[in-house]
């Protein structure tokens, strides 16, 4: 008798739209969501939905027949996302009325351990039902003043582009939606995934959260060229094969001389630099979040031997692995 495999369900993301909301802050999210679902991510059960059947955005266009929010049917894991609205509406008091009815089925939600991402202005709105205290988050630049008055609780960072803390996760203004998208796509599925979506978008780099937290997976130095795409992705998506430039040659019928000068061209460095760099960071991802060994780290890292591994990481971090993952482990 064949074993049948179970149908996982769907991660569902709700969106919940208030009036004035920004296009942007809505729109860019949800593309990155859809588009891991056709890159070969998880796909995402997409849903959107108000306090009313149709609201306005700031930019004049209608959506109707949305969803009444306590139809939603969320589970622990799903997420709420909350686009930002016009600032100078949010001021007057525009969505006050929608924000008390929904913030008691929004607790409930975050207690029952859904998870809430707000973008731009939405963190104001989360800060209104009184969700970020002691909580660590972002907003658009131009509401930090009225944000510190209003929430003196939470823990505004300025110099975040996005947070991700107890559940929350909140974005600065705009385009920073997307960003902090692209993060929960690594977050979810690996950061293969989120490149993909950053390349089908058209996005040539995701804006880490701060410049430390830079992702080489994601780092396409302003290039487009599809071989060099094809590489990075070879590369990172088999970092247990020790490929040279023959075998990359031969994989894409392409001349192994061609292929580093082009990828050298495109991105300022090597193959081999880049492949290094690749293998560092997910060894360092292994040794931050596995109970793997250094040697089991060097090995699912591609390395012949766990000395080659210890010397470049030392090259690279200043000190042995071992004593990297005791100087950042968590208290």
């Amino acid at each position: 008798m064949k074993n049948i495999r179970p149908i996982m369900r769907k991660k569902r993301i709700a969106f919940l739209l208030f009036p004035k909301t920004q296009l942007m802050d809505f729109a860019g999210p949800a593309q990155v969501f859809y588009e891991a679902g056709q890159v070969g991510g998880r796909s995402y059960d997409l849903q959107y939905a108000s306090v009313t059947e149709d609201i306005e955005t700031e930019q004049q266009i209608r959506f109707s027949a949305l969803r009444e929010f306590t139809q939603l049917n969320l589970q622990q894991g799903d997420l709420i996302c909350l686009p930002g609205i016009d600032f100078k509406s949010l001021q007057a008091g525009v969505a006050d009325a929608a924000i008390r009815a929904v913030t008691p089925w929004i607790k409930r939600q975050r207690n029952n351990g859904v998870e809430i991402a707000t973008i731009c202005t939405g963190s104001l709105l989360l800060g209104k039902m009184g969700l970020l205290d002691g909580i660590q988050c972002a907003t658009h630049w131009k509401c930090v003043e009225y944000f510190r008055e209003q929430f003196p609780r939470a823990r505004l960072r300025q110099d975040r582009l996005y947070c991700l803390d107890q559940g929350i996760f909140t974005s600065a203004g705009m385009t920073s939606g997307i960003d902090m998208a692209l993060a929960l796509i690594e977050r979810w599925d690996n950061p293969l995934i989120a490149a993909r979506v950053a390349q089908e978008m058209v996005i040539n780099i995701r804006r880490p959260d701060t410049e430390e937290q830079k992702n080489i997976f994601l780092d396409f130095k302003n290039h487009f060229n599809p071989d060099v795409y094809q590489i990075q992705e070879i590369l990172s998506s088999r970092l247990e094969v020790a490929f040279t430039i023959q075998d990359l040659g031969r994989q894409m019928n392409k001349s192994p001389r061609h292929l580093s000068r082009l990828f050298k061209v495109h991105t300022g460095k090597t193959i081999q630099q880049y492949r290094n760099e690749v293998r560092l960071q997910h060894g360092q991802r292994l040794l931050l979040h596995s109970e793997m060994t250094v040697n089991e780290v060097a090995l699912a890292c591609g390395f012949d031997n766990v000395r080659q591994f210890i010397r470049l990481w030392k090259k690279s971090k200043g000190v042995p692995p071992g004593q990297f993952r005791k100087m950042t482990a968590l208290p």
